[in-house]
């Protein structure tokens, strides 16, 4: 726990303590949340004594560990028998009396005592079989590491027994309950590959691996397209009976496109029609070109570091990397969700490991999918998550319908897909206002489902996110907004002093930090003093090459679409300001909406437009309380030859949609460096700042010496 505790501390400059001019927000912590959960370790390991208590004073637990009643602690090891008190850190001389052995005899242990109390766990390994479940009789538990000491709950069992077949395959007895499976396998806390063709590329490029649909004869309609593709004669191979196959296949909402995947069970194959019949999801579609990969057959299983489980013969087999595999430690992962708190307020989980679960978490719109949740809190309000470590897992945290819930400091890294969600379930929509992400350090996210975030929240007033840094997601660092309408809809969040690098690796449209708006009135929202850099993209051509790196072109479609910062789906009254943007394609986009300010940023050495601003999503939609986008007193060097520093597309709202003032441009500007439809300037479509200022979309930027 100190080793994560010091990496924490150690990369993240900003802390939580408000700066001068720039007041933290209502609410903020005044003790940045690594420090809390130091405190909260050093009080279990002082036995809560009232010394180590009263450190918590001025803290957001200042009521933690001090009340009329006592806290009591109980222990847990993975040396101790549910059978003992709980009361005693370690065995006594007598061997009768300890620490329980399972966090769920802890738990009914402080429900039998009443109050609040605390569950310190041991260093060691608690293997899982089964989702912990918190509620209302757990209001105001600690679930704690004991002092500097490294407890990992992994979410699954340990396999053992392992027997090495003639083929140099091994096996092992791993027998399920009918509800579960193996979601993924880990060898030595390293995730395992299941199965598949083709084969994973042993270098990791993203540009192997796949094969790609063929155009579909006759054409199908682009609904047909959600259940069914057509592949090339010859791509895939006799897997036999279709049973159990699944196909992970890279689209969108509209063929082409290419900005989500899903995982889709296969109903049947149809060799003469060239033609795979899945499921679907009544949301996913594809189309000539989608990328795709199969897994799920015996027949896969081909490949060093492959495994597939019988589920009928509660067999597991596995491919070993090399030969020191009968020494390692194997965990199969089959639960998506470890603690799961369902109206139990107030609860804090504080300094353990989390790992090797299920990748279930990520889906579309309109499902539950994005939840499950390493820790998954429900109805739930004022929970904190300090200062734990979660990896290798579906989703991080998921916080559904819960208000105040604070996530700080820590570590979420190699998750199936979003790193934390805030939000809510469909169909129900409780909000899950005042949320606060801070100070985690949050990376390598959307594993296998790609249109993920590093934070994503919808449903969700006065969330403030800040001093996080995020790296390597598949699409988004951050994403928020409203996606169903005012169901969903967000007030008065705040993104700040973030810093997000190599965001959308894996698709062709997403960006770093991205707001929607399909609740269509102000956010009254603000992204100010991120940093974001290295934003980039993913997408093939329907013949199976890919767009080379750093690519936009702005007359093509469907093409690579990518931003450091960006509105979508009418996303209106966002301040957009003082951001570093650096080394991304497009830096900052405006799509659809109205009232949004884009001031004081610092963008360099991009590839695409520095500002892309399009009318498409909010095409004909002109609210009465609708202003002018602005974007103004911003710093563009422009380095790339096309030398683009604007893109404007709003044929249906003309010069109104958005107006330039006071930018500083430096580099490489020229006579085409303004590309504006409807055509306002007396050039055409193309223009220089000069050329843009006679049309009167453009007062006082200038084009400074480098």
């Amino acid at each position: 726990m100190t080793r994560r505790v010091g990496l924490i501390l150690s990369i993240l400059p900003v802390m939580l303590f408000a700066q001068p001019g720039n007041p933290a927000p209502a609410g903020t912590e005044g003790v940045a949340p690594e420090r809390l959960q130091i405190l909260l370790q050093e009080a279990t390991c002082a036995e809560a004594s009232a010394t180590s208590a009263a450190k918590l004073n001025g803290t957001s637990l200042r009521g933690a560990l001090s009340s009329s009643t006592a806290r009591t602690i109980f222990y847990v090891s993975p040396d101790g028998k549910d059978s003992w008190s709980g009361l005693l850190p370690t065995a006594n001389q007598q061997g009768n009396d300890g620490p329980f052995a399972s966090i769920e005899r802890a738990r009914d242990a402080a429900r039998e005592k009443g109050g609040p109390d605390i569950i310190a766990l041991r260093k060691g390994d608690y293997y899982l079989t089964q989702p912990i479940v918190f509620d209302a009789r757990d209001t105001g538990l600690i679930l704690t590491a004991r002092c500097n000491e490294a407890p990992v709950l992994h979410g699954g069992p340990r396999v053992g027994n392992w027997a090495r077949q003639s083929d140099g395959r091994w096996t092992a007895p791993l027998t399920l309950p009918p509800e579960q499976g193996v979601g993924d396998l880990f060898v030595n806390r390293i995730r395992q590959t299941r199965a598949r063709f083709p084969n994973a590329p042993a270098d990791g490029d993203p540009r192997k691996g796949w094969l790609f649909a063929a155009k579909c004869e006759p054409a199908i309609d682009m609904w047909e397209g959600n259940t069914r593709f057509c592949f090339r004669a010859g791509d895939l191979p006799d897997v036999g009976n279709a049973s159990g196959l699944v196909v992970d296949i890279v689209g969108g909402y509209q063929p082409g496109s290419q900005w989500g995947n899903d995982t889709l069970p296969v109903v049947s194959i149809d060799g003469g029609g060239r033609t795979v019949h899945t499921k679907g999801t009544s949301y996913f579609f594809t189309a000539e070109g989608s990328r795709y990969f199969l897994t799920g057959a015996k027949s896969l299983l081909d490949a060093p570091g492959e495994w597939w489980h019988d589920a009928a013969a509660g067999q597991l087999h596995y491919t070993p990397i090399d030969q020191s595999f009968p020494d390692s430690v194997v965990v199969a992962g089959v639960l998506p969700t470890f603690l799961k708190l369902d109206g139990a307020n107030g609860v804090v989980v504080s300094g353990l490991e989390f790992r090797d679960g299920a990748p279930q978490g990520s889906g579309k719109f309109f499902t539950d999918t994005r939840g499950f949740g390493a820790i998954r809190i429900e109805h739930a309000d004022g929970v904190k998550i300090l200062g734990n470590n979660i990896e290798n897992v579906g989703v991080g945290i998921h916080v559904t319908e819960s208000k105040d819930a604070l996530i700080a400091g820590n570590v979420i890294a190699d998750v199936a897909g979003n790193g934390i969600y805030v939000g809510t379930n469909y169909g129900t929509f409780g909000k899950s206002d005042g949320a606060r992400i801070l100070s985690n350090y949050i990376h390598d996210i959307g594993k296998i489902y790609i249109e993920t975030a590093g934070v994503w929240f919808q449903a969700a007033d006065n969330v403030r996110i800040a001093d996080n840094l995020i790296e390597n997601t598949a699409q988004f660092g951050i994403a928020g907004g409203s996606l169903w309408g005012s169901n969903d809809a967000v007030y008065n969040a705040v993104i700040e002093h973030n810093v997000v690098r190599n965001a959308n690796q894996q698709t062709a449209d997403g960006g770093a930090i991205k707001m929607m708006g399909e609740q269509a009135d102000p956010l009254n929202s603000t992204i100010r003093s991120n940093v974001v850099t290295g934003t980039g993209y993913l997408m093939n051509r329907p013949d199976g090459t890919f767009w080379p790196p750093g690519y936009e072109n702005t007359s093509e479609w469907p093409t690579p679409i990518s931003w450091a910062i960006y509105t979508d789906g009418k996303a209106s009254g966002i301040r957009i300001e003082e951001n570093s943007l650096s080394d991304n394609i497009s830096a900052i986009g405006i799509n659809g909406g109205w009232s949004n300010l884009v001031t004081g940023n610092v963008i360099t050495g991009g590839s695409g437009a520095a500002f892309r601003v399009d009318d498409g999503t909010g095409r004909g939609w002109h609210p009465p309380w609708a202003k002018p986008n602005r974007i103004e007193n911003n710093v563009v060097s422009i380095d790339s030859s096309n030398g683009l520093a604007a893109y404007v597309h709003a044929p249906d709202h003309g010069p109104g949609y958005v107006q330039f003032a006071g930018n500083r441009y430096i580099g490489n500007l020229s006579n085409q460096s303004f590309r504006v439809d409807p055509r306002i300037m007396r050039s055409g479509e193309y223009g220089s700042l000069a050329d843009l200022q006679k049309a009167g979309a453009d007062s006082g930027s200038v084009v400074a010496p480098e």
